[in-house]
């Protein structure tokens, strides 16, 4: 056996073995499976809902735990709630070092270090270590102000880290998921003791109970009534829970009316294949609701995408809100100054200093001046002073008139006009009115600058949000929409998509390029003659509905069939599909260059399509008319180039020529070599589904797909390659043309239009293998490249047929015994066979046969004329009837 097909014996052995692995296990699509944790036993601990609800009743503590120390208890149970505090850093630090450890993308992470900041931040609800660093003490520690101005940074500090603690709020989603892990386990240990209802067999009598000793009581009856779902018994619908009982009265008698020790004894009460039934529906409905189970949980993990938007969107969350928190204060006008109280002093002293007896009107004077000169340092200076002394005129501030109300504050206190003396008195009231103008205008920027830090903060949050949304959701979704689209307009373009490159959302790259790998097999599937069922039924919104009416469509049908495929079949066995793929990969991806299509692949044959636009022409008293005669050239040139390039390939290509080699087959076939053969004609078929609901081909139907195939049968009858109709070669170019000979006119099977028939001389006795260089996807870009660079020069306009044959290796090599000399002869004697001359034509085929001696058509014309001793007769009209199929 030749490498080759050892190599192609252990490539199915690896394909069997995969399909057998895929048909046991679960399909794994977005690579979950891959996703296994490398420390299972901390992952556990970390999941278990123990260890979740612990984490999280401490976090509870973490964010209210000092504030209930202060308003439930005093001073004495500080040093318990210090121990609670420092027992919640030991285990947060635990888990932050636990999930470093299983967590790949936690180190380091956002969530790290929000989680290191959070577990940091409780160091100041211990009361022990704020007195060590001086947050808290004696009052003989400090002066009063530096006192209160620790306790307020201690406050403010303490503040701000406690909103850092709100993150950890987050925790409390693990609950979920822990909960969900714990009723998988639950649900297989309780299976587990379902299974284990087994069957015991006695060589002296049958009996069914459970091996667990917990179980032994339980009637069987009640087992299967506790199962969900149990619907039939013995193959029989059960309808209702009392059909069931009627089903189960045996049993309850044997269960109830029996000790166990007498239902030992007995003899058997009911036959022993009844048991194994009743255990087999049991052992296959647990089955089933366990699958159910399993699948439902399964489907409850959290995907890339979700997890990946989540926790975007979490952190910016996270960032604003404590950015919002901490900034916040910073526009308000309390953070920059206090409100000053001191002009309320101001009030209370000056009465007090005006009810002093004999107090001269200087002094108060005096009070008044250094009062104005105090205030003219603050930011809220004075703005006007009534005073009840009518020999002391009030004050009132150069720009006072101009204040507005809102940028006034009032201070006054009433003067005791007894106590005073009614000789040095007015209005007894002492008003003091503070200019607030500064503040005011502070206040204005600190709002607008406000205003303007929540338009970006919502600015921001919104790009944010919707950036993230778009980028892990929206724009794959987009995308989506757009390939199916595009396949839906046109579904062989699937096939030239490219795959996404995998990102971090792994889930939405997989359906992006389970679309582009579900539309190219469609594509593949179904062929280009598939193209409108998959178009409509994607854009139809209603059920799938393959069965459309055919089209009525104008193309070129190629049938080309691989020679000896029986005996191929016979000694190859499981190679054979090796080989037949080997042959297709060939035929398909020439067509594909020259613009054709793969229809159908039947075994050894294969149906290629080269499909007209229906804009490229029309009928006109029943004949086509074309709109562009040179597109129309191409096209049927391109058909012909493609069975040339197939021809040239099998008698090239590495891995076809190892088949010369085969024992198998050179025992069977001596001199064995792959041989196709070929047909082309054109004319209209009916394109469209064939089939029923359940099954379906897209196809064409057309007297002319079966002239394209008889005239590959018929090549075995002329000794050629190729057949081609007389309707194509009509449509081939001029200079195309000159290469090609007509061999005979006939009527085929079934039609009496006689039809030409016109084959290409190509050889392939002696040419050189093709270089085996590439890797296979190496040959596929190659292919690709090649097949773009002929479509460039079509549209271009830069194809000509005849520079294509003279430059293209391949077909140089099959063209290379072409001799225009033979041609001549042979068409004289053609033209003598034509008209019934058949002692000239005999001459010219003489004549030409001394140039090709193994000439096929020479050899089948001398044939019939023979039969007619080389005298045409007398109803002859230049053709003949093809017997043979």
């Amino acid at each position: 056996m030749t490498d080759l097909h050892i190599q192609g014996h252990n490539n199915n052995e690896e394909q069997q073995e995969v399909s057998e692995q895929s048909s046991d296990e679960e399909l794994d699509v977005f690579h979950y499976q891959e996703e296994k944790e490398k420390y299972p036993m901390l992952v556990r601990l970390l999941e278990n809902v123990i260890s979740q609800l612990l984490v999280n009743l401490l976090t509870i503590y973490a964010l209210y735990g000092d504030d209930i120390r202060i308003i439930c208890f005093d001073k004495r149970a500080d040093i318990v709630f210090d121990g609670i505090t420092i027992f919640c850093i030991i285990i947060f630090s635990t888990e932050i070092v636990i999930t470093s450890i299983v967590r790949k993308d936690y180190f380091n992470s956002f969530f790290f270090w929000l989680d290191i900041i959070s577990t940091v931040s409780q160091i100041l609800d211990i009361t022990l270590f704020n007195i060590a660093v001086g947050l808290e003490g004696s009052v003989s520690a400090k002066t009063g102000s530096d006192l209160q101005q620790a306790n307020k940074a201690s406050k403010t500090s303490s503040k701000a880290v406690r909103v850092v603690r709100l993150v950890r709020l987050i925790r409390i989603v693990k609950l979920y998921k822990a909960a969900n892990y714990q009723n998988v386990v639950s649900f297989q240990r309780s299976n587990t003791k379902l299974n284990s209802n087994i069957i015991i067999k006695n060589p002296n009598q049958t009996q069914i109970y459970p091996l667990q000793n917990e179980n032994r009581d339980i009637p069987l009856q009640d087992q299967l009534r506790e199962i969900p779902h149990f619907n039939t018994i013995n193959g029989h619908t059960v309808q209702s829970k009392d059909q069931l009982n009627n089903m189960t009265s045996v049993i309850d008698g044997y269960d109830q009316g029996n000790s166990y020790e007498q239902r030992r004894s007995q003899k058997q009460i009911l036959p022993e294949s009844y048991y194994h039934q009743q255990q087999q529906q049991i052992d296959d409905i647990a089955g089933k609701i366990q699958e159910k189970e399993h699948k439902e949980q399964k489907q409850k993990k959290e995907s890339r995408v979700s997890k990946r938007l989540s926790d975007a969107t979490t952190k910016k969350v996270i960032l604003l809100v404590i950015l919002l928190l901490l900034i916040m204060p910073l526009f308000s006008s309390d953070y920059y100054f206090e409100q000053s109280l001191s002009l309320e002093y101001a009030a209370q002293y000056f009465k007090v200093v005006a009810e002093i007896p004999n107090t001269r009107l200087s002094e108060i004077n005096e009070t008044l001046n250094f009062v104005i000169s105090q205030h003219d340092q603050f930011d809220t200076p004075v703005g006007f002073i009534r005073n009840p002394f009518i020999d002391i005129p009030d004050y009132q501030r150069d720009n006072y008139e101009y204040l507005r109300e809102s940028a006034k504050s009032y201070y006054f206190k009433y003067v005791n006009p007894i106590l005073v003396g009614l000789d040095y008195i007015g209005d007894p009231i002492i008003l003091f009115v503070s200019d607030n103008s500064q503040v005011e205008k502070l206040n204005s920027i600190i709002n607008i600058v406000n205003t303007l830090f929540v338009s970006c903060v919502l600015l921001f949050g919104a790009l944010a949000f919707a950036n993230d949304a778009k980028n892990v959701a929206l724009a794959p979704i987009e995308r989506m929409i757009a390939k199916v689209n595009v396949i839906a307009r046109n579904p062989q373009e699937a096939k030239e998509m490219k795959l996404e490159v995998e990102q971090l959302q792994r889930e939405t790259t997989q359906i992006e390029n389970a679309i582009i790998k579900i539309g190219a097999l469609l594509a593949l599937g179904f062929g280009d003659a598939g193209s409108a069922i998959i178009g409509t039924n994607m854009a139809s919104s209603g059920d799938v509905d393959p069965m459309l009416p055919g089209k009525k469509k104008l193309a070129i049908y190629g049938f080309c069939d691989i020679r000896n495929f029986t005996d191929a079949t016979e000694v190859l066995q499981k190679d054979v599909m090796v080989f037949v793929n080997s042959i297709a990969e060939i035929v398909h991806s020439m067509v594909n260059r020259y613009q054709g299509s793969a229809n159908k692949n039947i075994g050894d044959a294969f149906l290629l399509v080269w499909k007209i636009s229906d804009h490229s022409w029309y009928e006109e008293n029943g004949k086509i008319r074309w709109k562009n005669l040179e597109q129309i050239n191409i096209i049927a040139d391109c058909s012909l180039f493609s069975f040339m390039k197939i021809f040239a390939k099998i008698n090239r290509e590495p891995k076809i020529l190892e088949y010369r080699k085969d024992t198998r087959l050179t025992q069977r076939l001596p001199g064995y070599k792959v041989k196709m053969g070929f047909g082309l004609h054109i004319g209209w078929g009916i394109e469209g589904a064939i089939g029923s609901e359940f099954k379906i081909d897209a196809s064409y139907l057309s007297p002319n797909v079966n002239m394209a195939s008889r005239l590959e049968a018929a090549t075995k009858q002329y000794g050629v390659s190729i057949l081609i109709s007389s309707d194509l070669y009509l449509l081939f170019s001029q200079d195309f043309k000159k290469y090609l000979r007509q061999i005979d006119m006939v009527t085929v099977k079934g039609s009496v239009r006689p039809i030409g028939l016109h084959t290409i001389d190509i050889e392939a006795d002696n040419i050189p293998s093709s270089k085996d260089d590439y890797s296979q996807n190496e040959k596929f870009q190659v292919m690709d490249q090649k097949r773009q660079i002929f479509v460039n020069q079509i549209e271009a306009g830069e194809f000509k047929s005849e520079n294509h044959l003279n430059r293209n290796k391949d077909l140089i090599l099959i063209m290379n015994n072409f001799n225009p000399e033979f041609q001549a002869q042979f068409s004289q004697g053609f033209q003598g066979y034509l008209l019934g001359n058949w002692k000239e034509a005999q001459m010219w085929f003489e004549k030409a046969r001394l140039i090709k001696p193994n000439d096929g058509p020479i050899s089948t014309l001398l044939t019939v004329m023979n039969e007619y001793s080389f005298k045409a007769p007398s109803d002859w009209k230049g053709y003949r009837e093809l017997t043979e199929k």
